[in-house]
């Protein structure tokens, strides 16, 4: 009987909530993703091309396009991951059957749903922005007047 007790299934059983760490994961990371990009590039583009609101027609930093695609990519990253954590949540959750739930589970899976389908989403709407900040620093020299 105590060996009963402490088997535990690697698998959640059907109507169980998913792990709260998952939803967040799959809100929370591409949308910081994409302000962190947004935030340390234009810190960085603003004090390496504008100081003191002078504009340089050359960066200051030498490696300032270097560090600006290498943040592009991790930021990138990190949107993708949230995002593909989101949807695969998303997809495991769907095929769950609401006639075999009690009413309190049934509850419990349409809040779960509901948070995946936003932070799905949210998450491919903050992707498709990291792209286009990519693209942008890819084609955009910030020291340029246009």
């Amino acid at each position: 009987m105590a060996q009963d007790m402490n088997t535990h299934s690697t698998s959640p059983l059907p109507g169980a909530p998913h792990p709260l760490r998952h939803v967040l994961i799959g809100l929370l990371v591409a949308p910081l993703a994409w302000l962190l990009q947004m935030t340390v590039a234009e810190m960085l583009a603003a004090q390496s091309c504008y100081p003191f609101d002078h504009p340089l027609s050359e960066p200051i930093l030498p490696w300032m396009k270097t560090a600006l695609i290498v943040l592009g990519a991790l930021c990138l990253a990190a949107g993708s991951f949230g995002t593909w954590v989101a949807w695969r949540e998303m997809r495991q959750l769907a095929p769950v059957e609401w006639a075999a739930l009690d009413a309190a589970r049934r509850k419990r899976v349409g809040l779960q749903r509901f948070l995946l389908r936003v932070a799905a989403l949210c998450s491919t709407l903050f992707l498709v922005a990291l792209i286009a900040v990519d693209a942008a620093i890819a084609i955009v020299s910030p020291c340029k007047w246009w």
